[in-house]
């Protein structure tokens, strides 16, 4: 477990069958800044688990995918993280410049977010997401969004 990563009851998080456990851990890491709460390995040393935090409350559990899961994973499956202390605009412009190709984005939604997306090397898509004007209340914003 990293220093400073807190154990808590967790109300909600996914959890992603990957290929390769190490692999996609180390991706989250290194590509998309995630910490490693602690990762389980098996019985040949391997991991067979890993628990990733994006934020406080923005969990991912890696396991491995099996013979009951061929084929492209995350057909679907969108994860949206708040993005906090950087700018989506920011974090877009780090990305791309360690090689990583943006599936969306920047754009700004009609939701009042500024939005990336990035697909994981298992098919998911993971969403990184700051409020553009939090002065507008929800009601506002639902008002300008057509249907």
């Amino acid at each position: 477990m990293e220093e400073g990563m807190e154990i808590y009851p967790m109300a909600m998080f996914p959890t992603l069958a990957v290929g390769d456990v190490g692999v996609s851990a180390g991706w989250y890491a290194d590509v998309l800044g995630f910490g490693t709460v602690f990762v389980l390995p098996g019985a040949d040393g391997a991991p067979v688990l890993a628990h990733l935090r994006w934020r406080k409350c923005a969990d991912v559990l890696l396991v491995p995918d099996g013979a009951d899961s061929p084929g492209r994973k995350g057909l679907g499956v969108s994860l949206s993280f708040l993005v906090g202390d950087t700018s989506v605009d920011a974090m877009a412009e780090g990305l791309v410049g360690l090689g990583v190709e943006l599936d969306e984005g920047p754009v700004t939604r009609a939701w009042n977010t500024r939005e990336i997306v990035v697909v994981d090397p298992n098919g998911y898509r993971l969403v990184f997401f700051e409020p553009v004007d939090v002065t507008r209340s929800f009601e506002e914003v639902m008002g300008t969004v057509e249907e």
